[in-house]
């Protein structure tokens, strides 16, 4: 602490950018003004006092915990418990380690973790891979249930037309879109391996 009071030296860190080809952090130092702030290269602050590199920790540690989207959604576990067991996984198995999940559960968790900030968009690449019935249901109805816009590539047909409003298949290079109704009547057997991407949305 009387290492940071020291006029010159660095008291705060106020942001994070590439600057050139280096990270650079924007500081504070001590007897400056609030707003009178600097860029200084991760390589120099490197070679100052110790408790420089443990302000930079500090900081970083603080961008993940707000690109966790801890700040716009606060964690308690009441609300953990709530959000976890609208994705099939109760009480019990919501204080449990992670290790003693099945594989079916342990994808509950993942999409209960990527709707957690309440995102507008959600992007799927294949997300039926890999899910038990039980969970593969239980993603149908949270994609219904979503407020946003789901853009989602599937090769499971049943799947796509389930979820989308429009489907956009994609077959030779060429990309054709066919309208949810037309889907139906137009759609490969169950068992035909074509790929195919479905954005859906509810107002």
């Amino acid at each position: 602490e009387a290492l940071r009071q020291k006029r010159g030296n660095i008291w705060a860190i106020h942001g994070r950018a590439v600057r050139g080809k280096e990270v650079s952090y924007q500081v504070q130092k001590s007897g400056r003004r609030e707003n009178d702030l600097a860029w200084e290269p991760l390589s120099n602050l490197k070679c100052k006092d110790a408790y420089v590199m443990k302000l930079v920790k500090n900081y970083d540690e603080l961008m993940k915990t707000v690109a966790s989207g801890v700040d716009v959604r606060p964690i308690h576990e009441t609300e953990v418990k709530a959000h976890l067991q609208n994705y099939g996984i109760e009480e019990d198995l919501a204080t449990s380690k992670l290790k003693g999940f099945s594989g079916g559960q342990k994808s509950r968790v993942v999409l209960a973790a990527a709707m957690w900030t309440r995102p507008h968009l959600l992007a799927l690449d294949e997300p039926t891979n890999y899910l038990d019935k039980e969970t593969l249901n239980a993603l149908v109805r949270a994609i219904k249930a979503f407020k946003g816009a789901v853009l989602t590539i599937s090769h499971n047909h049943n799947f796509v037309r389930e979820v989308s409003s429009e489907r956009w298949s994609l077959d030779a290079g060429r990309v054709t879109v066919v309208a949810k109704d037309k889907d139906s009547a137009a759609a490969p057997p169950d068992d035909e391996q074509a790929g195919g991407a479905a954005a859906g949305s509810e107002d």
